[in-house]
């Protein structure tokens, strides 16, 4: 290897011992942006460049800081997020039901399976779940048997000023 393809191209110092894998750059570890591949795991589909683990500073700034601060501002939305189960029907049955209910399989535990729903409702543009079923099964993981969670929930907007305050639970 020539001394010029061990530089980092960011800092121009002769550590470069890292490649991007966007664009296959040297970057020394202190320049490298490292995301783990759980990063982007609530997406429904993650796009191609945001799939990889290690970046250069500029690639991480033109294509992955952007869509990394809006997928963790939808996060913290999803957290703060209106949800009714489906024996609270008492209190949402005047609620419209006009979109198709949100499926999740295979969670870890009723958390995941809440915040993945969350998560696509928020993407969606709503404040609330109503209806969320949650079932619990086994599933056979390799010769182990493991339990995890199905569910299913419908998005709606509502107003939190309406409601009774202590008759929904966030997430």
């Amino acid at each position: 290897m020539t001394k010029s393809a061990e530089l980092c191209t960011t800092c121009k110092k002769p550590k470069g011992s890292y490649h991007c894998d966007l664009c296959g750059a040297n970057t020394c570890k202190a320049c490298a942006h490292f995301l783990g591949e759980e990063t982007f795991s609530f997406m429904k589909v993650v796009p191609e460049e945001l799939k990889h683990t290690t970046y250069c500073s500029n690639c991480f700034d033109d294509k992955v800081a952007a869509p990394l601060a809006e997928y963790e501002e939808t996060m913290e939305k999803a957290k703060e997020i209106i949800v009714f189960f489906k024996n609270q029907g008492k209190l949402t049955r005047f609620l419209k039901r006009k979109e198709d209910p949100y499926k999740v399989e295979n969670c870890a535990d009723e958390e995941e399976a809440l915040m993945r729903m969350s998560f696509f409702a928020v993407q969606s543009g709503f404040n609330a779940l109503i209806d969320v079923e949650l079932t619990h099964k086994r599933a056979k993981v390799g010769t182990y048997l493991k339990g995890v969670v199905d569910g299913s929930a419908m998005g709606i907007q509502i107003d939190p000023d309406s409601i009774n305050s202590d008759c929904f639970r966030g997430v």
